[in-house]
């Protein structure tokens, strides 16, 4: 507007995307804001805390090679400086870098057994029963079925896979409202006895035979070396172990990197678990920081799951979207309301940057990596160095 006089207040509301308001964040360094030449901070809790954001889930979407890991171990490395504890479910093994950087050694299940159920509450006992014999029968829980399970795990405070079996097959001691018979368990006693002896469950059958110290500022668990089954049924497994670490502590806060997040989604019992989790996020104090490459991943299951999957997608009020494919990005915008520029722009996006939506404002943002970190991150030390983010 030459010749006019305005403030940018008033050029914000007359170009809005080429002004954005800022999010005010000062905490965790992020990269740079490509319109404004400005620094970007991220930091979920502080969105939370000054009403930005009414969750601390962040959903991060990307084509390979355009970013995601490398902003995501980034941030964990910014993250922990600030005092939080950094949990990272790394179905790829990519994270040993990051577990020698804080001193420590990666879980690898199959070494070790993990229960879990230890430490949960008891609602949470339940719900993550039911999402492995669900799992393991690969088909929703009838109503019976499910307040068996939820019975059977809220019966006394410690529970484990091969005790939960064992309360199953005495259905007349299982305190619930509902009438439960030998008939209404025989498919989850079958589904336990399948889970045991399978890669997974001779991996979580029985007490955990590995001992955390739940204040190490960073903790990875590599599940790298598992086909997809077993890969989903882990998954959910860890997620519940390592909520269970935090016992009751709700004021030190707590990031869950969840790669490879649309695994979960494969089937019902295990994407309500994630609904769970994410739903709980809040109560126990925890961002989870959720990777997918692009809503293709989620093209194969069943229209409930999907459903489920979709809801979330939608829901989330941080949403990372790095460079999609043309037949992905008009899709993915309908599904979290992107503006038609802003479909545009992230078929647009070069390896690096990024569109932030954030409580709906939107920032494109090019992510910087620190010399020190650069080792740390980067997933192409194989191809000689070459960093294609």
């Amino acid at each position: 507007m030459i010749g006019v006089s305005t403030t940018t207040a008033q050029l914000r509301g007359a170009i809005p995307w080429e002004s954005p308001r800022p999010l005010g964040l000062a905490r965790v360094p992020v990269g740079i804001d490509v319109h404004t030449g400005s620094a970007f901070c991220f930091d979920p809790f502080q969105a939370y805390q000054r009403g930005i954001v009414t969750d601390p889930v962040m959903l991060v979407l990307g084509s390979k090679g355009s970013g995601k890991s490398t902003l995501v171990k980034s941030l964990a490395v910014r993250m922990a400086a600030h005092g939080y504890l950094i949990r990272h479910i790394d179905p790829k093994g990519e994270g040993h870098p990051l577990a020698s950087y804080f001193g420590v050694d990666p879980v690898r299940p199959g070494r070790v057994i993990i229960n879990p159920f230890d430490g949960l509450s008891p609602n949470d006992r339940g719900r993550m029963g039911i999402a492995l014999v669900g799992a393991a029968l690969n088909r929703a829980l009838t109503p019976v079925e499910a307040a068996a399970v939820t019975a059977a795990a809220a019966h006394s405070e410690h529970l484990n896979l091969e005790l939960l079996a064992e309360r199953l097959a005495a259905p007349g001691d299982l305190h619930s409202p509902l009438v439960i018979t030998e008939r209404d368990v025989r498919d989850l006693i079958a589904g336990l006895h399948t889970l045991g002896s399978s890669v997974a469950g001779r991996m979580m059958f029985g007490d955990s035979t590995v001992t955390v110290d739940a204040a190490t500022p960073y903790l990875g668990v590599d599940l790298s070396g598992h086909d997809d089954d077993t890969l989903r049924v882990l998954m959910v497994a860890v997620t519940g172990w390592i909520t269970g670490l935090w016992g009751t502590d709700r004021l030190r806060p707590k990031v869950v990197i969840l790669d490879e997040f649309w695994r979960l989604f494969t089937d019902r019992a295990t994407a309500e678990w994630a609904k769970h989790a994410f739903k709980m996020s809040r109560e126990h104090g925890a961002s989870y920081i959720a990777v997918l490459q692009h809503l293709g991943d989620l093209r194969s299951v069943d229209e409930d799951t999907r459903a489920i999957a979709y809801g979330l997608l939608a829901d989330s009020e941080t949403r990372i979207v790095y460079r999609q494919p043309p037949d992905q990005a008009a899709a993915l915008g309908e599904l979290i309301g992107l503006t038609t520029e802003e479909i545009s722009i992230v078929q647009r996006l070069v390896p690096g940057q990024a569109l932030w939506r954030v409580g709906g404002r939107s920032t494109v943002v090019e992510h910087i990596v620190t010399d020190i970190e650069r080792p740390l991150i980067d997933t192409n030390a194989a191809m000689g160095g070459i960093d294609a983010r």
